[in-house]
């Protein structure tokens, strides 16, 4: 259906284009019909205008003409008596003047020719009231096409988005439903044994079951901050940072927990340039917040005896990254890694804990910074996180 979304638009633009089309033609062909009627109704009235002054003509009686052309200019018709080799004999427009854009028929009349003039304006005038309600109807016909248009693409958006979140919502239970599971069935196993074990083995029930309750702790936290994260209008406390010192004290803060894994956290000297950085605008409890999820994943997750992070400047922004040397993410799952609830080994959260939710925390984070965030292989082997922060 996606491939075939751009048919309602190219049929709506053919039907407003064949509508212009046809207008135009059938205008022009009205207009035509309009002086085509004019012409043979003046042509009729200058026979009659050549029978009723052919007498007079005769006589030269130019009272009974001046009388007869005073009605044709009260009817707004011009009147000319062309004589003996085209002069004009009488006009009853006066010498020299002007006058209006017309249409002329004419009639013989003995050794005389009768001319009757119909200026161009009054013939179209029937012609340019029906063309201004054609124009009417068709702009508002065209409205109602492109209301009716613009309400059908607002609905199918308003059904795709629909779909969308309803994918999200069933997909979002689904998956809390899964990270749940293995916690509270521990939770629920350890609870049941400790009413029927002996006192030497309920303090590894105990254990087992804080375990499991601080795995759906932290994954309740995670969801809260991602939905809070997420929630529209979020706004952020950005003040100037210098971007050395924010990742020095980062590092330090860090440390137990590279401690506790036997992984080496430092900061590179010189890898960011070697000179000052210039200040960049964040909010410093959530860009620790990503930071430390960067850190703890590649601590927990990467293999890496090292684990390496520094600040960075292009001229257009600031970046934070976190790099190892550990096992890699697959090229084909590298794409996933920000989605919520992704993991690369699906296996692995029984383990460690991890839900999936922190890459999609850094996520948010950078863009509510007006950044991103990106991962790029390293060779031979390792990942490189680097969160970007536009420059002000």
């Amino acid at each position: 259906m996606k491939n075939l979304a751009w048919i309602a638009p190219v049929v709506a633009a053919a039907g407003l284009a064949g509508f212009a089309a046809t207008f135009v033609l059938e205008r022009g062909a009205f207009r035509s019909a309009v002086v085509g009627w004019a012409r043979r109704d003046l042509k009729v009235r200058a026979q009659l205008a050549a029978s009723t002054l052919r007498e007079s003509l005769a006589t030269s009686d130019f009272r009974r003409i001046h009388e007869f052309g005073d009605g044709c200019d009260a009817d707004g018709v011009r009147l000319t008596v062309l004589g003996r080799g085209g002069g004009v004999f009488f006009d009853t427009l006066r010498r020299g003047a002007a006058g209006p854009e017309s249409i002329y028929e004419s009639a013989p009349c003995g050794e005389f020719e009768v001319r009757l003039g119909l200026p161009v304006e009054r013939v179209l005038a029937p012609f340019n009231r029906a063309n201004l309600g054609f124009i009417l109807a068709g702009l508002v016909g065209a409205a109602g096409v492109f209301l009716v248009f613009f309400a059908t693409y607002t609905q199918s958006v308003r059904i795709r988005e629909y779909k969308r979140l309803e994918k999200f919502r069933r997909e979002f239970i689904a998956d809390f439903s899964h990270e749940i599971r293995t916690p509270l069935a521990a939770i629920m196993g350890s609870v049941d044994i400790l009413g029927t074990c002996g006192e030497s083995e309920r303090g590894a029930y105990i254990e087992m079951a804080m375990k499991g309750t601080k795995r759906l702790a932290a994954l309740a936290q995670d969801i809260l901050d991602l939905s809070r994260l997420e929630r529209p209008g979020m706004s952020i406390q950005a003040f100037p940072n210098d971007p050395d010192d924010f990742v020095k004290t980062s590092v330090k803060e860090l440390l137990p927990l590279a401690r506790e894994k036997g992984v080496r956290l430092a900061v590179p000297p010189g890898r960011g340039g070697g000179r000052p950085l210039r200040p960049v605008e964040i909010d410093a409890e959530l860009m620790f917040r990503a930071l430390s999820n960067l850190v703890g994943n590649a601590l927990r997750h990467s293999g890496s005896p090292e684990v390496l992070v520094w600040a960075e400047e292009t001229a257009r922004e600031t970046r934070f990254v976190v790099e190892d040397c550990g096992k890699g993410i697959p090229p084909e799952l590298a794409s996933n890694v920000f989605e919520r609830f992704s993991r690369v080994d699906k296996s692995r959260s029984a383990a460690t804990g991890g839900a999936g939710l922190g890459l999609a925390i850094v996520r948010q984070i950078a863009r509510l910074h007006g950044g991103d965030v990106s991962l790029e292989p390293v060779a031979p082997h390792g990942c490189r996180f680097a969160i970007s922060i536009p420059s002000k």
